[in-house]
């Protein structure tokens, strides 16, 4: 029997992006989606309601960030009944098929907590956004397997690897209970990396599936000058706060040295192009990140954050 899946998708500023989306997820057969609209400015219940009406839509009045609004979607989901719940990015395509083929990686194991897709870039399909992930402990924290490589049979072949892209991710519902939802601490990056660590460790797998698959625009990547400083930001801020969640004395050393090289020599290099807000805001991640601080949410121009007046939380929990 098919399982029950539900596809939570985060919307985020662009309602015919988050359309689009919607479309795609709609080939795939015995599918129910939902909608979270994360504060944003542009609203997209108007457009769903023309055009997709059977969508379920929520809405929180506050930017949750990436992790925060996801997890209003899941716990939708698992009270709705989830067997299967599939996480999604705004800028993701479902080829057809992709749903069942990843149902059927999950059923193959009652151990696999979570299956990634193959993500194809979305520009150029012919090569890979990113095929599965591994945490290097070096300055980025993760390393990314198969970015912008051409696709071919050496990213064809199913495995248990360390993490799954975010963009897409289908969780199974004994998986979501046991370890909890996402970490909001995280706000946006990492957080899936630090999801699937804290499977992996409670004895659970983590599956690629290549036969599933999605294209990703990447905007966080390759977008706005305000987007590209949210990543730096946090990739550096969630680098630290990783490492105090799942970091032993080993890592701990291999990242400071690695730090301690990188960080002064990219200072550098931003420092002589006139980009000195890039060196302020990479200290100010690593820093708030080794003492948990509050985002600066106003310079990062993320205003109505939730977590602007409210302590910052830990792992969501399904319940």
């Amino acid at each position: 029997m098919t399982p029950r899946v539900v596809a939570v998708i985060v919307h985020w500023q662009d309602p015919l992006e988050t359309l689009g989306c919607v479309e795609s997820v709609a080939t795939e057969r015995g599918v129910r989606v939902l909608v979270v609209d994360n504060g944003t400015l542009a609203p997209v219940e108007a457009l769903l309601a023309q055009h997709a009406p059977d969508v379920r839509y929520l809405r929180s009045p506050h930017n949750r960030g990436y992790a925060g609004g996801a997890n209003l979607g899941l716990r939708a989901a698992l009270t709705e009944g989830a067997e299967v719940v599939l996480l999604l990015n705004d800028d993701v395509r479902l080829r057809p098929g992709a749903s069942a083929a990843a149902c059927r990686a999950l059923a193959a194991d009652a151990r696999i907590a979570v299956v990634g897709p193959k993500v194809l870039q979305h520009q150029d399909p012919t090569r890979l956004w990113l095929a599965w992930g591994r945490v290097t402990w070096r300055q980025s924290l993760v390393g990314l397997c198969g970015a912008g490589a051409r696709d071919g049979p050496r990213w064809s072949r199913p495995r248990d690897v360390p993490w799954v892209a975010g963009c897409a991710m289908w969780f199974s519902r004994p998986a979501l209970e046991a370890v909890g939802l996402l970490d909001e601490r995280f706000f946006a990056y990492h957080e899936e990396v630090d999801w699937c660590t804290r499977a992996r460790r409670a004895g659970w797998r983590v599956r690629y599936c290549p036969e599933a698959v999605v294209t990703h625009r990447g905007r966080g990547s390759h977008g706005s000058p305000q987007a590209i400083r949210i990543r730096k930001y946090f990739a550096a801020r969630n680098t630290m706060l990783f490492a105090r969640k799942h970091g032993g004395p080993i890592q701990w050393v291999w990242l400071s040295a690695w730090l301690a090289l990188s960080v002064p020599l990219q200072g550098l290099w931003h420092w002589s192009r006139g980009r000195h807000g890039d060196v302020g805001l990479k200290l100010r991640g690593i820093r708030d990140g080794l003492l948990e601080r509050r985002p600066p949410f106003e310079a990062l121009g993320l205003r109505g954050s939730v977590l602007d007046d409210a302590p910052l939380t830990g792992a969501g929990t399904p319940a």
